[in-house]
């Protein structure tokens, strides 16, 4: 991309941010400990990754650097960030340059809200892990794996580590019943205040405790096999504590996301009214059906931050604010991509190819349908009409902005319209992928089986999506003969990445 430098980032720390850690990679530190550990019996419950002694003949881009450097890493990688090795700047840094690169990918400006490259996909975010929130939660599950570990050996020795370290931070006031519980959680209460100022050393149980209190995390120690995390909602075991804690992570990330108080959070807020399906995941994953086109303009319609008069951070108050086309409204993504007199093709083209597809899916269905029929003595055409059990059933097709308010009056307006002429079912989509919870009300009325529907919703939000990026690539490029190569306008400022 021209003026835009290029970031190289190692494959693996993508792979690790991206995907997560292979499940068996619960290294602990201590050599003492992992001698222990390694000559116990039975079946282990920490598995260790790869060892980090020299490979015999290995020889970087050789076949064997294919085929061990990247387990290596992504063991390597797991291992110190539990064990509290890499320094809370260094990650900091790091995932800074990580924001950075995703940036380029998802052609973004550089003031895009960081909350957009943690939450969760299905309301528009990238879905990606935090280094710094990732290091906390494979610390605390570090922790709690090993406090509950099957072998006996391993865990009277790790409980004992425990217990030592919270006497010591007492020293010689420690209560006769020791707070672990509360130790671990990062709670102050009870005079845990003091243990800061406490020459305790540090260790796996004095980062454990920072971790819980820096995300917020309770760890309940009520019985020897008992022990859980807990945080937000969720509650989770030690073997499942990763999952669980970077779900909880992604909550969080997407909460912010749908209440930034900016303009960025609005259409993730229409997307999040949809949230158990995986259609919108699919979009961003590496089978992605959208074209360079559409992921050119995707992310930074969504979070509505394209070059557009209408937004003040492009245009100042003095500068014409109307659309540079139609002269009409402010130039904003609700206006282009609904409002726009010369859009209005390709907004109907976008219309047409759902109602297709609607089409498609009742025919299948056995239902013998009409399209665009004017209902007798009226001039009102309904986009789609068949009959059920005797009596008028029309399907009419509304595509508005992603916003929940948006979406509730296009459905309420078609309903209005229709209701006095037979049993109507608005399909309301948002021109950005979100799908109205009353569509599936079409479902259950008509019996069409969960896999059909689920197809037709897929393909329907992708049609809307598809549909859109033509109309803004149109945009902002009307009149070019190849408007597909040409680039989106130059920001006028350029700030740093937000760093927190």
């Amino acid at each position: 991309m021209k003026g835009r430098p290029t970031y190289i980032v190692p494959d693996f720390i993508l792979t690790h941010i991206t995907q997560g850690s292979p499940s068996d990679v619960r290294q602990m530190s201590g050599s003492d400990v992992e001698y222990i550990f390694l000559i116990s019996s039975g079946q282990p419950d920490i598995r260790f990754g790869c060892p980090m002694d020299p490979i015999p003949g290995f020889e970087l881009g050789s076949p064997a650097s294919q085929t061990n450097i990247i387990p290596l890493c992504q063991s390597s990688l797991s291992h110190h960030l539990a064990s509290g090795r890499v320094l809370k700047d260094c990650l900091t840094q790091l995932d800074t340059e990580c924001r950075k690169f995703l940036g380029l990918i998802c052609n973004l400006p550089n003031h895009a809200t960081v909350p957009f490259f943690y939450a969760d996909r299905r309301v528009g975010g990238l879905g990606t892990c935090r280094l710094t929130d990732d290091a906390d939660i494979w610390t605390i599950a570090r922790a709690a794996q090993l406090l509950t570990c099957r072998d006996p050996t391993v865990r009277n020795i790790c409980r004992e580590q425990l217990h030592d370290t919270i006497r010591r931070g007492f020293r010689n006031e420690h209560p006769g019943v020791l707070p672990v519980g509360e130790y671990l959680s990062g709670s102050v209460d009870g005079g845990l205040y003091r243990l800061r100022y406490a020459e305790a050393g540090s260790n796996l149980w004095t980062l454990a405790r920072q971790a819980a209190k820096r995300l917020g995390v309770r760890i309940d120690v009520s019985g020897d096999e008992n022990l859980k995390i807990v945080a937000d909602d969720v509650s989770v075991s030690p073997v499942k504590a990763v999952r669980g804690l970077r779900k909880v992570a992604r909550q969080r990330y997407t909460r912010n996301l749908i209440s930034d108080k900016s303009h960025q959070g609005v259409v993730a807020t229409g997307l999040s009214l949809e949230d158990k399906s995986k259609d919108m995941a699919r979009l961003v994953s590496c089978r992605t059906p959208l074209s360079f086109r559409d992921w050119r303009y995707l992310h930074r319609a969504r979070l509505d931050i394209l070059p557009l008069r209408g937004h003040s951070w492009f245009c100042s108050q003095e500068q014409d604010t109307s659309c540079r086309r139609c002269g009409k409204e402010n130039e904003t993504g609700f206006h282009v991509l609904n409002h726009c007199e010369e859009g209005l093709q390709l907004a109907t083209k976008r219309h047409n190819t759902i109602q297709d597809l609607l089409e498609s899916l009742l025919v299948k269905q056995g239902h013998d349908v009409t399209i665009n029929n004017a209902i007798p003595g009226q001039r009102l055409r309904p986009d789609v009409e068949f009959q059920l059990s005797g009596s008028r059933v029309m399907v009419d097709v509304v595509v508005c902005y992603d916003q929940p308010g948006s979406m509730e009056n296009a459905y309420q307006r078609k309903y209005d319209k229709y209701s006095s002429h037979g049993r109507i079912l608005p399909l309301v989509v948002g021109s950005l992928g979100s799908w109205y919870p009353r569509n599936d009300e079409i479902r259950s009325i008509l019996g069409i089986n969960g896999r059909s529907w689920g197809a037709f919703r897929f393909k329907a939000r992708l049609a809307a999506i598809q549909g859109s990026m033509e109309m803004v690539c149109a945009h902002f490029h009307h009149g070019a003969p190849n408007p597909e190569a040409e680039d989106i306008p130059p920001f006028p400022v350029e700030t740093p990445y937000p760093v927190d």
